[in-house]
């Protein structure tokens, strides 16, 4: 079982994985802004880290500073990041500030998708080993609706959206 703890307005559960060389899987859960003094946490982290950021609904300028910093020490300290179901937020920024991403893997993330058939609309997964042919050349995955089974289409320019794959 993990620990948890609030920073500012973003709640962390930090987490050891089954295996021995797994590592750490850190959930953020909430807005990450200038009371999220994430640099807090590099003393937990050991080798490996996964973070979860799915539930990340907002981040800020400040944030987004306090979010470099985390990547920037972990660097520093040679933890290895891997970043999972990376939430609409954190994409934007990932695109719009290259140091958002630095040494850190994106493995999946959340991204916006639209059903013609039944018009139905949501933040879907994509697996970033499973299509990253695709996303690197901007043709996201079609992906099922969960409503009605259709294939549902990309809600967003793909060339803006998956933009750190270039």
């Amino acid at each position: 079982m993990g620990t948890t703890t609030k920073i500012g307005r973003v709640e962390i559960e930090i987490s050891d994985a089954s295996g021995s060389d797994a590592g750490q899987t850190i959930v953020l859960n909430g807005q990450i802004d200038e009371n999220a003094t994430l640099a807090d946490l590099i003393d937990d982290l050991q080798e490996r880290v996964t973070f979860d950021l799915g539930l990340v609904s907002f981040i800020n300028s400040m944030g987004v500073r306090e979010w470099i910093r985390l990547l920037r020490s972990l660097k520093a300290k040679g933890v290895a990041v891997r970043l999972v179901r990376c939430s609409e937020a954190m994409i934007h920024q990932i695109n719009m500030i290259v140091d958002a991403l630095g040494h850190a893997q994106v493995a999946s993330l959340f991204a916006p998708y639209s059903c013609n058939s039944c018009g139905f609309e949501t933040s879907l997964v994509v697996d970033v080993d499973a299509h990253k042919q695709e996303l690197q050349e901007f043709d996201p995955p079609d992906l099922p609706c969960p409503q009605c089974e259709e294939p549902m289409q990309f809600n967003e320019i793909a060339e803006r959206y998956f933009a750190f794959f270039s």
